[in-house]
Protein backbone atom coordinates (compact mmCIF):
# COMPACT_ATOMS: atom_id res chain seq x y z
CA UNK A 1 0.00 0.00 0.00
CA UNK A 2 1.38 3.21 -0.75
CA UNK A 3 2.48 6.08 1.62
CA UNK A 4 0.17 8.01 0.76
CA UNK A 5 -3.05 5.76 1.85
CA UNK A 6 -1.29 4.88 5.14
CA UNK A 7 -1.07 8.63 5.65
CA UNK A 8 -4.57 8.41 7.08
CA UNK A 9 -3.87 5.66 9.50
CA UNK A 10 -3.73 7.04 12.06
CA UNK A 11 -7.48 9.34 11.44
CA UNK A 12 -9.05 6.18 11.19
CA UNK A 13 -7.13 4.71 14.36
CA UNK A 14 -8.34 7.73 16.22
CA UNK A 15 -12.30 7.16 15.25
CA UNK A 16 -11.52 3.87 16.35
CA UNK A 17 -10.33 4.77 19.36
CA UNK A 18 -13.55 6.79 20.05
CA UNK A 19 -15.36 3.36 19.48
CA UNK A 20 -13.47 2.15 22.14
CA UNK A 21 -14.23 4.48 24.47
CA UNK A 22 -18.02 3.96 23.74
CA UNK A 23 -17.47 0.46 23.88
CA UNK A 24 -15.97 0.14 27.50
CA UNK A 25 -18.04 3.24 28.69
CA UNK A 26 -21.11 1.14 27.74
CA UNK A 27 -19.78 -2.16 29.74
CA UNK A 28 -17.86 -0.99 32.60
CA UNK A 29 -20.02 2.09 33.82
CA UNK A 30 -22.77 -1.22 35.37
CA UNK A 31 -20.49 -1.27 38.62
CA UNK A 32 -20.83 2.11 38.95
CA UNK A 33 -24.53 1.08 39.32
CA UNK A 34 -24.29 -1.82 41.39
CA UNK A 35 -25.27 0.28 44.83
CA UNK A 36 -28.24 2.28 43.72
CA UNK A 37 -29.56 -0.89 41.39
CA UNK A 38 -29.33 -2.95 44.39
CA UNK A 39 -31.51 -0.45 46.06
CA UNK A 40 -33.77 0.53 43.71
CA UNK A 41 -34.23 -2.95 42.08
CA UNK A 42 -33.35 -5.22 45.02
CA UNK A 43 -30.97 -6.77 43.28
CA UNK A 44 -28.53 -9.34 45.24
CA UNK A 45 -25.23 -9.80 44.82
CA UNK A 46 -25.07 -12.57 42.58
CA UNK A 47 -27.80 -11.18 40.76
CA UNK A 48 -25.26 -7.88 40.63
CA UNK A 49 -22.46 -10.67 39.33
CA UNK A 50 -24.77 -11.69 36.59
CA UNK A 51 -25.01 -8.58 34.88
CA UNK A 52 -21.91 -8.44 34.27
CA UNK A 53 -21.82 -12.20 32.99
CA UNK A 54 -25.52 -10.89 30.77
CA UNK A 55 -23.23 -8.33 28.79
CA UNK A 56 -21.02 -11.49 27.39
CA UNK A 57 -23.86 -13.55 26.70
CA UNK A 58 -24.09 -11.11 23.77
CA UNK A 59 -20.52 -10.21 23.43
CA UNK A 60 -19.63 -13.67 23.37
CA UNK A 61 -22.12 -15.28 21.15
CA UNK A 62 -22.20 -12.80 18.13
CA UNK A 63 -18.65 -12.34 17.48
CA UNK A 64 -18.24 -15.59 14.77
CA UNK A 65 -21.77 -13.79 13.18
CA UNK A 66 -20.35 -10.17 13.35
CA UNK A 67 -17.12 -11.12 11.34
CA UNK A 68 -19.47 -13.54 9.05
CA UNK A 69 -21.59 -9.64 8.59
CA UNK A 70 -18.56 -7.86 7.98
CA UNK A 71 -17.39 -10.14 5.43
CA UNK A 72 -21.19 -9.95 3.38
CA UNK A 73 -21.85 -6.26 4.04
CA UNK A 74 -18.40 -4.79 4.36
CA UNK A 75 -16.41 -3.58 7.14
CA UNK A 76 -17.38 0.30 7.64
CA UNK A 77 -21.06 -0.71 7.16
CA UNK A 78 -20.83 -3.32 10.48
CA UNK A 79 -18.75 -0.99 12.01
CA UNK A 80 -21.04 1.53 12.53
CA UNK A 81 -24.11 -1.06 12.94
CA UNK A 82 -22.13 -2.36 16.16
CA UNK A 83 -21.38 0.85 17.82
CA UNK A 84 -25.59 2.21 17.32
CA UNK A 85 -26.50 -0.91 18.78
CA UNK A 86 -24.54 -0.61 22.08
CA UNK A 87 -25.41 2.64 21.81
CA UNK A 88 -29.12 1.71 22.07
CA UNK A 89 -28.71 -0.98 24.35
CA UNK A 90 -26.83 1.72 27.30
CA UNK A 91 -29.71 4.16 26.80
CA UNK A 92 -32.23 1.50 27.17
CA UNK A 93 -30.66 0.32 30.61
CA UNK A 94 -31.42 3.80 31.74
CA UNK A 95 -34.83 3.38 31.53
CA UNK A 96 -35.19 -0.25 32.30
CA UNK A 97 -37.88 -0.92 35.10
CA UNK A 98 -36.83 -3.64 37.09
CA UNK A 99 -34.19 -6.27 36.60
CA UNK A 100 -35.49 -8.42 33.85
CA UNK A 101 -35.39 -5.60 31.79
CA UNK A 102 -32.28 -3.82 32.85
CA UNK A 103 -30.90 -7.60 31.98
CA UNK A 104 -32.37 -7.70 28.66
CA UNK A 105 -30.46 -4.67 27.72
CA UNK A 106 -27.32 -5.45 29.13
CA UNK A 107 -27.48 -8.38 26.60
CA UNK A 108 -28.37 -5.95 23.79
CA UNK A 109 -25.16 -3.80 24.70
CA UNK A 110 -22.94 -6.79 24.76
CA UNK A 111 -24.22 -7.71 21.20
CA UNK A 112 -23.35 -4.15 19.73
CA UNK A 113 -20.24 -4.35 21.71
CA UNK A 114 -19.77 -7.50 20.23
CA UNK A 115 -19.79 -6.61 16.47
CA UNK A 116 -17.90 -3.98 17.14
CA UNK A 117 -14.88 -5.16 18.66
CA UNK A 118 -14.89 -7.95 16.17
CA UNK A 119 -14.87 -5.79 13.03
CA UNK A 120 -12.23 -2.90 14.72
CA UNK A 121 -9.57 -5.40 14.82
CA UNK A 122 -10.09 -6.23 11.26
CA UNK A 123 -10.24 -2.47 10.59
CA UNK A 124 -7.19 -1.51 12.19
CA UNK A 125 -5.19 -5.05 10.87
CA UNK A 126 -6.02 -3.39 7.45
CA UNK A 127 -5.14 0.33 7.52
CA UNK A 128 -1.40 -0.83 9.83
CA UNK A 129 -0.70 -4.70 8.55
CA UNK A 130 3.13 -4.40 8.14
CA UNK A 131 3.14 -0.27 9.65
CA UNK A 132 3.21 -0.67 13.67
CA UNK A 133 0.28 -3.43 14.00
CA UNK A 134 0.71 -4.54 17.55
CA UNK A 135 1.48 -0.93 18.65
CA UNK A 136 -2.02 0.23 16.82
CA UNK A 137 -3.51 -2.30 18.61
CA UNK A 138 -2.02 -2.27 21.65
CA UNK A 139 -3.50 1.86 21.39
CA UNK A 140 -7.34 0.68 20.97
CA UNK A 141 -7.54 -3.04 22.70
CA UNK A 142 -5.52 -1.51 25.44
CA UNK A 143 -4.91 1.73 26.20
CA UNK A 144 -8.15 3.05 24.47
CA UNK A 145 -9.92 -0.11 26.25
CA UNK A 146 -8.18 0.73 29.19
CA UNK A 147 -9.13 4.26 29.94
CA UNK A 148 -13.07 3.63 28.50
CA UNK A 149 -13.15 0.98 31.61
CA UNK A 150 -11.51 3.52 33.94
CA UNK A 151 -13.90 6.08 33.35
CA UNK A 152 -17.06 3.60 33.80
CA UNK A 153 -14.97 2.00 36.53
CA UNK A 154 -14.38 5.58 38.57
CA UNK A 155 -15.47 8.58 36.29
CA UNK A 156 -19.12 7.44 36.19
CA UNK A 157 -19.34 7.03 39.76
CA UNK A 158 -19.25 10.79 39.89
CA UNK A 159 -21.24 10.92 36.88
CA UNK A 160 -24.16 8.83 38.65
CA UNK A 161 -23.91 11.00 42.17
CA UNK A 162 -24.45 14.30 39.62
CA UNK A 163 -27.02 13.02 37.89
CA UNK A 164 -28.27 9.56 38.82
CA UNK A 165 -27.91 6.18 37.95
CA UNK A 166 -30.16 6.30 35.25
CA UNK A 167 -29.16 9.48 33.50
CA UNK A 168 -25.60 8.10 34.15
CA UNK A 169 -26.48 5.29 31.54
CA UNK A 170 -28.33 7.31 29.31
CA UNK A 171 -25.38 9.73 28.54
CA UNK A 172 -22.31 6.99 28.37
CA UNK A 173 -25.41 5.53 25.60
CA UNK A 174 -25.76 8.60 23.59
CA UNK A 175 -22.07 9.05 23.52
CA UNK A 176 -21.70 6.23 21.65
CA UNK A 177 -24.32 6.71 19.48
CA UNK A 178 -22.07 9.83 18.37
CA UNK A 179 -19.21 7.99 17.47
CA UNK A 180 -21.32 5.30 15.42
CA UNK A 181 -22.44 8.52 13.53
CA UNK A 182 -19.26 9.89 13.49
CA UNK A 183 -17.61 6.99 11.97
CA UNK A 184 -20.65 7.03 9.24
CA UNK A 185 -19.59 9.88 8.60
CA UNK A 186 -15.68 9.58 8.26
CA UNK A 187 -14.52 6.26 8.51
CA UNK A 188 -13.17 4.52 5.26
CA UNK A 189 -10.86 1.75 4.30
CA UNK A 190 -7.63 2.11 2.37
CA UNK A 191 -8.43 1.46 -1.42
CA UNK A 192 -5.74 -0.91 -2.48
CA UNK A 193 -7.46 -3.85 0.11
CA UNK A 194 -10.24 -5.99 -1.90
CA UNK A 195 -12.99 -7.33 -0.20
CA UNK A 196 -13.91 -4.72 2.47
CA UNK A 197 -16.57 -3.44 0.95
CA UNK A 198 -18.67 -6.86 0.98
CA UNK A 199 -17.57 -10.11 -0.71
CA UNK A 200 -18.59 -13.48 -0.79
CA UNK A 201 -18.49 -15.64 2.28
CA UNK A 202 -16.23 -18.50 0.64
CA UNK A 203 -15.89 -22.01 1.71
CA UNK A 204 -12.50 -22.29 1.57
CA UNK A 205 -11.72 -18.28 3.72
CA UNK A 206 -14.54 -20.31 5.95
CA UNK A 207 -12.70 -23.21 6.54
CA UNK A 208 -9.49 -21.07 7.14
CA UNK A 209 -10.56 -18.58 9.63
CA UNK A 210 -12.92 -21.14 11.67
CA UNK A 211 -10.64 -24.08 11.31
CA UNK A 212 -6.71 -22.09 12.28
CA UNK A 213 -5.22 -24.52 15.08
CA UNK A 214 -3.52 -21.16 16.35
CA UNK A 215 -6.58 -19.69 16.48
CA UNK A 216 -8.02 -22.36 18.97
CA UNK A 217 -4.83 -22.34 21.05
CA UNK A 218 -4.76 -19.47 21.81
CA UNK A 219 -8.27 -18.40 21.83
CA UNK A 220 -8.24 -21.73 24.67
CA UNK A 221 -5.19 -19.93 26.37
CA UNK A 222 -7.38 -16.99 27.14
CA UNK A 223 -10.91 -18.32 28.29
CA UNK A 224 -10.11 -18.45 31.81
CA UNK A 225 -7.35 -15.31 31.79
CA UNK A 226 -9.59 -13.10 30.08
CA UNK A 227 -12.80 -14.91 32.35
CA UNK A 228 -10.06 -13.93 35.50
CA UNK A 229 -9.65 -10.14 34.23
CA UNK A 230 -13.49 -9.22 33.24
CA UNK A 231 -14.30 -10.62 36.87
CA UNK A 232 -11.26 -8.68 38.91
CA UNK A 233 -11.87 -5.47 36.70
CA UNK A 234 -15.90 -5.00 38.03
CA UNK A 235 -15.74 -6.76 41.32
CA UNK A 236 -12.46 -5.79 42.74
CA UNK A 237 -13.36 -2.50 44.07
CA UNK A 238 -16.80 -4.24 44.98
CA UNK A 239 -14.52 -6.59 47.58
CA UNK A 240 -12.54 -3.75 48.74
CA UNK A 241 -15.40 -2.24 49.85
CA UNK A 242 -17.07 -5.44 51.68
CA UNK A 243 -13.15 -7.10 53.24
CA UNK A 244 -11.75 -3.70 53.63
CA UNK A 245 -13.90 -0.69 54.67
CA UNK A 246 -13.51 0.98 51.04
CA UNK A 247 -15.73 3.84 50.47
CA UNK A 248 -17.82 3.54 46.98
CA UNK A 249 -15.46 6.44 45.83
CA UNK A 250 -12.56 4.52 47.03
CA UNK A 251 -13.59 1.22 45.41
CA UNK A 252 -14.09 3.22 42.04
CA UNK A 253 -10.50 4.40 42.21
CA UNK A 254 -9.06 0.78 42.84
CA UNK A 255 -11.12 0.05 39.70
CA UNK A 256 -9.83 3.21 38.06
CA UNK A 257 -6.20 1.97 38.98
CA UNK A 258 -6.92 -1.39 38.10
CA UNK A 259 -7.99 -0.40 34.51
CA UNK A 260 -5.63 2.37 33.71
CA UNK A 261 -2.37 0.07 34.45
CA UNK A 262 -3.35 -1.10 31.04
CA UNK A 263 -2.45 1.88 29.61
CA UNK A 264 1.50 1.23 29.73
CA UNK A 265 0.74 -2.19 30.11
CA UNK A 266 -0.77 -1.96 26.51
CA UNK A 267 1.56 0.47 24.29
CA UNK A 268 4.81 -1.30 26.08
CA UNK A 269 3.72 -4.76 24.99
CA UNK A 270 2.49 -3.70 21.38
CA UNK A 271 6.12 -1.76 20.94
CA UNK A 272 7.68 -4.79 22.14
CA UNK A 273 5.59 -7.51 20.05
CA UNK A 274 6.22 -5.58 16.85
CA UNK A 275 10.36 -5.96 17.29
CA UNK A 276 10.69 -9.09 18.86
CA UNK A 277 7.66 -11.33 17.45
CA UNK A 278 7.90 -14.33 19.64
CA UNK A 279 4.11 -13.87 20.68
CA UNK A 280 4.09 -17.32 23.09
CA UNK A 281 6.21 -15.53 25.15
CA UNK A 282 4.54 -12.44 25.24
CA UNK A 283 1.21 -13.54 25.97
CA UNK A 284 1.83 -17.13 28.04
CA UNK A 285 4.60 -15.70 30.81
CA UNK A 286 2.20 -12.38 31.38
CA UNK A 287 -0.89 -14.74 31.77
CA UNK A 288 1.33 -17.30 34.01
CA UNK A 289 2.25 -13.92 36.25
CA UNK A 290 -1.34 -12.68 36.23
CA UNK A 291 -2.33 -15.98 37.57
CA UNK A 292 -0.01 -15.56 40.49
CA UNK A 293 -0.94 -12.67 41.44
CA UNK A 294 -5.02 -13.39 41.41
CA UNK A 295 -4.27 -16.09 44.36
CA UNK A 296 -2.94 -13.00 46.34
CA UNK A 297 -5.47 -10.93 45.90
CA UNK A 298 -7.07 -11.69 49.89
CA UNK A 299 -3.99 -11.47 51.66
CA UNK A 300 -5.07 -8.46 53.81
CA UNK A 301 -2.86 -5.97 53.28
CA UNK A 302 -4.18 -2.69 51.68
CA UNK A 303 -0.88 -1.45 49.91
CA UNK A 304 -0.38 -4.93 48.77
CA UNK A 305 -3.98 -4.80 47.21
CA UNK A 306 -3.40 -1.35 45.67
CA UNK A 307 -0.16 -2.91 44.09
CA UNK A 308 -1.89 -6.27 42.59
CA UNK A 309 -4.91 -4.28 41.10
CA UNK A 310 -2.24 -2.37 39.34
CA UNK A 311 0.02 -5.65 38.57
CA UNK A 312 -3.20 -7.27 37.09
CA UNK A 313 -4.32 -5.14 35.03
CA UNK A 314 -0.84 -3.96 32.96
CA UNK A 315 -0.14 -7.66 33.18
CA UNK A 316 -3.45 -8.59 30.97
CA UNK A 317 -2.73 -5.56 28.68
CA UNK A 318 0.61 -6.20 28.19
CA UNK A 319 -0.27 -9.43 26.37
CA UNK A 320 -3.72 -8.15 24.58
CA UNK A 321 -2.02 -7.03 20.93
CA UNK A 322 -0.18 -9.77 20.44
CA UNK A 323 -3.40 -11.83 21.26
CA UNK A 324 -5.51 -9.85 19.00
CA UNK A 325 -2.61 -10.06 16.16
CA UNK A 326 -2.87 -14.28 16.15
CA UNK A 327 -4.91 -13.97 13.11
CA UNK A 328 -3.03 -11.46 11.09
CA UNK A 329 0.59 -12.61 11.96
CA UNK A 330 0.64 -16.23 13.30
CA UNK A 331 -2.13 -17.41 10.69
CA UNK A 332 -1.81 -15.06 7.97
CA UNK A 333 -6.00 -15.26 7.62
CA UNK A 334 -7.12 -13.01 4.23
CA UNK A 335 -8.20 -9.65 5.01
CA UNK A 336 -11.78 -10.10 4.76
CA UNK A 337 -11.81 -13.15 7.24
CA UNK A 338 -9.75 -11.02 9.96
CA UNK A 339 -13.22 -10.68 11.59
CA UNK A 340 -14.87 -13.92 11.90
CA UNK A 341 -10.98 -15.10 13.01
CA UNK A 342 -10.83 -12.76 15.76
CA UNK A 343 -14.74 -13.35 16.28
CA UNK A 344 -13.80 -17.19 16.92
CA UNK A 345 -10.97 -16.05 19.99
CA UNK A 346 -12.89 -13.21 21.08
CA UNK A 347 -16.06 -16.53 21.22
CA UNK A 348 -13.38 -18.35 23.33
CA UNK A 349 -12.16 -16.18 25.67
CA UNK A 350 -16.11 -14.76 26.32
CA UNK A 351 -16.88 -18.41 27.50
CA UNK A 352 -14.56 -17.59 30.31
CA UNK A 353 -15.96 -14.19 30.06
CA UNK A 354 -19.81 -15.05 31.38
CA UNK A 355 -18.53 -18.20 33.37
CA UNK A 356 -16.06 -16.64 35.62
CA UNK A 357 -18.12 -13.73 37.01
CA UNK A 358 -20.94 -16.82 37.55
CA UNK A 359 -18.61 -18.79 39.22
CA UNK A 360 -16.89 -15.99 41.22
CA UNK A 361 -20.60 -14.79 42.36
CA UNK A 362 -21.88 -18.20 43.47
CA UNK A 363 -18.47 -18.82 45.43
CA UNK A 364 -18.21 -15.78 47.75
CA UNK A 365 -21.35 -16.40 49.11
CA UNK A 366 -20.42 -19.75 50.20
CA UNK A 367 -17.21 -20.34 50.76
CA UNK A 368 -15.57 -16.34 51.19
CA UNK A 369 -14.23 -14.28 48.86
CA UNK A 370 -10.69 -15.78 49.08
CA UNK A 371 -11.55 -19.16 47.70
CA UNK A 372 -13.56 -16.73 45.49
CA UNK A 373 -10.18 -15.14 44.32
CA UNK A 374 -8.43 -18.82 44.41
CA UNK A 375 -11.03 -20.38 41.40
CA UNK A 376 -9.95 -17.31 39.82
CA UNK A 377 -6.50 -17.74 40.04
CA UNK A 378 -6.59 -21.65 39.42
CA UNK A 379 -8.77 -21.46 35.89
CA UNK A 380 -6.46 -18.97 34.70
CA UNK A 381 -3.51 -20.69 35.68
CA UNK A 382 -5.28 -23.47 34.02
CA UNK A 383 -6.36 -22.32 30.22
CA UNK A 384 -2.91 -20.56 30.08
CA UNK A 385 -1.02 -23.07 29.97
CA UNK A 386 -2.92 -23.81 26.53
CA UNK A 387 -0.74 -21.32 25.05
CA UNK A 388 2.27 -23.22 24.86
CA UNK A 389 0.94 -25.26 22.28
CA UNK A 390 1.20 -22.56 20.09
CA UNK A 391 3.27 -21.32 17.37
CA UNK A 392 5.85 -18.64 18.73
CA UNK A 393 5.99 -16.72 16.15
CA UNK A 394 4.08 -15.21 13.40
CA UNK A 395 4.49 -17.03 9.27
CA UNK A 396 6.89 -16.01 6.76
CA UNK A 397 3.60 -14.79 3.71
CA UNK A 398 4.69 -17.32 0.59
CA UNK A 399 6.67 -20.26 2.39
CA UNK A 400 4.12 -20.78 4.95
CA UNK A 401 7.22 -21.40 7.29
CA UNK A 402 7.98 -19.52 10.69
CA UNK A 403 9.98 -16.21 10.67
CA UNK A 404 12.72 -15.69 13.05
CA UNK A 405 10.96 -15.40 16.62
CA UNK A 406 13.55 -12.26 17.05
CA UNK A 407 12.46 -10.36 13.57
CA UNK A 408 12.80 -6.84 14.06
CA UNK A 409 9.42 -5.24 12.93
Amino acid sequence: MSDDIYAQRWRMLALLVAGYLGLTLNWFNITAAFTPISDGLGASFTQLAFLIALFLIGYGVVHIPAGLLATRLGLKRTLVLGLALEGVGGMLSGIAVGYPDLAVYRVIAGIGGSIFLSVSVGAVSVWFRNHEINFALGVTGGAAFSVGAALGLYGCVALGDALGWRMMLGVCGAFTLAVAAACALWFRTPPDVGGLAGAEITRAGLAKALGDRQLWIYGGAMVGVYGAYITASQLLGEYAIDEHGFSESQGGLLGAVFALAGVPGSLLGGYVADRLKNYRMIMVIPFLAMSAALFLVPVRSVPLLWFLAALIGFLFLFSFPAWLCVPVDVSRIDAEHIGTAIGLMLTLAAVGGFLLPVIFGKVVPAAGYGAGWAALGALSLLTALIGLFGRPGPVAEDTGEAAPATEAA
